[in-house]
């Protein structure tokens, strides 16, 4: 393979395999480690006992420092390397991780290093938590003309409580859209809506668990649109900004129809 030649006095940008231009790692980076390839540097070195050392460092998101991960002299005559593992356990943690390598000449001790690259690294957020519950919703699980209080006033959305699991200044985000369907199905624009809480000490360890209340100003936007169909609500569990798990999605039906007159509510 023929050396090709840097960039001014960089080394090439190293690639990750199947990382595009939104520089997101594979999903299943945290399991599995990706896998880096340095291109062929220039001048490689020729004199016969020497070496080319290929190091390779990562800082992990939210590091301060460092790690070499990767050290390989390579002896001439230089042949250049094939895939690198970058191992699992530095892809851990959500954010910008930063990679970089450096080839130091064997014949010159020259030092030839990449500007460093940063990459975005996402953890599939496993759905794992308890549906929400619809307490205003009737035996049937409907919201119509007769709940009390009036859907027009307030649907209240509770997360039932999950001993363990929740901790004071924990943030939940609500994600709630309504649908022309009884089953979530076929979207109404406009619907959708994310709402986000801070958990007091209160309602993190309330037995009975904490409540989202979509009150008035929350019907003219969102719910008025739902005059015959479904709502599907979801939440995510998130701690220090990390999003540890999200909800199964359920749903409630909503009827304000009435017949030969408009729908009820303002």
């Amino acid at each position: 393979m023929s050396a090709k030649k840097s960039i001014g006095i960089f080394a090439l940008p190293l690639t990750i395999d199947g990382v595009g231009a939104d520089k997101v790692l594979p999903p299943d980076a945290h399991i599995n480690g990706v896998t880096l390839r340095t291109p062929p540097w220039s001048a490689p070195s020729i004199f016969p006992g020497n070496s080319d050392l290929h190091q390779i460092w990562v800082r992990e998101p939210g590091a301060t420092s460092e790690t070499r991960f990767y050290s390989n002299p390579i002896p001439v005559p230089v042949v250049f390397p094939g895939p690198i593992n970058l191992p699992a356990q530095y892809l851990q943690q959500t954010g910008d991780i930063t990679l970089r390598y450096r080839v130091t000449s064997g014949d010159t001790g020259n030092e030839d290093d990449s500007i460093p690259q940063v990459f975005i690294l996402k953890l599939p957020v496993p759905v794992k938590l308890k549906e929400v519950v619809y307490p205003d919703a009737n035996f049937w699980g409907w919201l119509n003309c007769f709940t009390s209080p009036a859907i027009w006033d307030v649907v209240v959305v509770r997360v039932p409580a999950q001993p363990g699991t929740f901790l004071a200044n924990d943030d939940c985000v609500l994600n709630l859209e309504g649908f022309t369907s009884l089953n979530g199905v076929n979207p109404i624009p406009g619907t959708a809506l994310r709402i986000q809480k801070t958990l007091s000490q209160q309602e993190a360890t309330s037995p009975q668990g904490f409540d989202f209340r979509l009150d008035s100003s929350y019907y003219d936007p969102y719910i008025k649109l739902i005059e015959y169909g479904s709502a599907k609500c979801t939440y995510t569990h998130y701690r220090n900004g990390v999003a540890l798990a999200s909800s199964y999605p359920e749903i409630v039906k909503i009827d304000r129809k009435r017949s030969g007159k408009p729908p009820c509510g303002p």
